[in-house]
């Protein structure tokens, strides 16, 4: 038997996967790391991520004979910027997804270029959050930095090029960098000739599925791997996740649960959304893109309800039951999730959360429930704009928040969609990852192999009485947000 590892390279740590060419997972290894967060800055010392790939991979290496593992790649988060030196040596550390304190640098360049036109050749709105803009406040704040730079990388592309020595990225990660012509595939001249930051700091763009190249000989030590061992460029964590949820052909959609949520897609030409509340990116499979909605606390107010209610000691299914308790609706109890600003549909990250309708009645199992609620609404929001121009009635569901029977049973009644629930529902990032390694050393000849990883294990549909219960609630949700808007703004002043 032949195996691919799978290195997921997230904010907070690494998940290491062995999966066997027949598409099992053999076995998975955890390594936890920090981020620095400090007002707007969010930062990450590179080394941590190649210190964890070495040290999981060597403990996957002793699970089976190292012979017979032909390929690694990777799953990773985006929109990171770190500068090395022409040694390869890091010059900062890593400017993650997070950091936003290029805010002035993103005003800059809209105002030059204008937002529609950064839109529309990026398919992403501009934002501090891209790699281009973290680029320019370097320029600005850091020049000796700046000067003494070889190349820009991103998260994945620097544990590569350390394993073999060759500087790339792929086309999924270099369209999350605000510099990526997405209609021509390429960088692009003019943004980054407007952003006046040098071209030959971009890295070279190959497929995600082509091998960057095979280990160092040190490297291969340090992993317990042989020298032979491909390693395969791989891309973002989104796409990957597409291919994961099982979404590789043309209007095929997923939504995604987890500490954020997001609805997403694969489709054969870019999607640009008149309300600008979607962005794409190109994809992991070669000449098809990937279009999405993302907003921030999905997972994150669940979890926030349960530390202000000291209720953390209760497990999830608890949890879940006293939700379930509460008729849909919530007796007339709101929320609006945005605890921490919020991405898709509205792009305010002044905005912030609310409880709405609140009654001496409303104990909490209306509360649990307002919560979910809230995230669908929002969510149904954003399939909204998907809408405009797609069909959607039914989507697969993935992320650890979607195990939970009631949340999914929410999800379809306030969204009115189908949903597929896939067996291996925790692991479409890592599945991605192994299928890329797996074609990029040829072993398989394309992404038809995913039904080797994916097996889809069982169906919810949408409740016609809680479809119509709920078609009452959307307007009122919209309108609620919208209705406190400035005050959510001058509360964000005052704080």
């Amino acid at each position: 038997m032949k195996y691919f590892i799978a290195h997921d390279l997230g904010t907070s740590g690494l998940k290491s996967s062995l999966f066997s060419a027949d598409g099992e997972l053999v076995k998975s290894v955890i390594q936890g790391y920090e981020a620095n967060f400090k007002g707007r800055e969010a930062t990450q010392n590179p080394e941590i991520l190649l210190n964890a790939v070495l040290a999981g991979s060597r403990q996957l290496a002793e699970t089976v004979e190292t012979q017979d593992i032909l390929a690694l790649s990777f799953s990773a988060q985006m929109n990171a910027c770190l500068l090395i030196d022409k040694e390869g040596n890091p010059l900062h550390d890593t400017f993650i997804w997070a950091d936003t304190r290029a805010e002035q640098q993103a005003q800059d360049l809209i105002e030059q270029l204008g937002f529609d036109y950064i839109y529309e050749h990026t398919g992403n709105r501009p934002s501090a959050n891209y790699s281009l803009y973290k680029l320019m406040w370097i320029r600005d704040n850091w020049p000796d930095i700046y000067n003494a730079a070889y190349k820009m990388l991103q998260a994945k592309d620097y544990v590569s090029f350390k394993l073999t020595g060759r500087i790339t990225t792929d086309h999924s990660d270099a369209s999350g960098t605000g510099a990526y012509d997405i209609n021509r595939g390429q960088w692009s001249d003019e943004l980054i000739e407007a952003a006046e930051v040098r071209k030959e700091l971009f890295p070279e763009i190959i497929n995600s599925i082509e091998p960057v190249g095979e280990l160092l000989p040190e490297m291969a030590t340090a992993m317990g791997l042989l020298p032979q061992t491909l390693v395969v460029a791989g891309g973002g964590d989104g796409p990957c996740a597409t291919v994961g949820a099982g979404c590789v052909n043309d209007d095929e959609f997923y939504l995604t649960y987890g500490t954020s949520a997001w609805i997403g897609g694969t489709t054969d030409q870019p999607v640009f959304d008149p309300d600008r509340a979607l962005f794409c990116f190109a994809h992991i499979i070669p000449d098809k893109f990937m279009p999405l909605g993302t907003m921030q606390a999905a997972g994150t107010s669940y979890k926030y309800l349960r530390i202000l209610f000291e209720d953390e000691s209760l497990s999830a299914k608890e949890y879940d039951q006293l939700a379930n308790q509460v008729k849909p609706g919530s007796d007339g109890l709101l929320f609006l999730p945005y605890l921490i600003g919020e991405r898709s549909p509205i792009w305010d990250p002044r905005a912030s959360g609310a409880f709405i309708g609140m009654r001496t009645t409303h104990q909490k199992p209306a509360y649990i429930r307002a919560v979910l609620e809230g995230i669908a609404f929002n969510l149904e929001w954003i399939l909204q704009s998907f809408r405009k121009s797609k069909q959607i009635d039914h989507m697969v569901i993935t992320g650890g928040g979607a195990i939970s029977p009631i949340l999914r049973q929410i999800f379809s009644d306030i969204l009115n969609v189908e949903f597929i629930v896939p067996e291996n529902i925790q692991e479409s990032t890592s599945i991605a990852a192994a299928i890329m390694a797996g074609i990029g050393c040829g072993y398989y000849k394309d992404f038809s192999c995913l039904d080797k990883f994916i097996k889809m294990k069982q169906k919810t549909t949408q409740n016609p009485e809680n479809v119509k219960i709920y078609d009452n609630y959307k307007p009122l949700f919209k309108e609620s947000y919208l209705g406190l808007q400035k005050v959510m703004t001058k509360l964000e002043d005052l704080r």
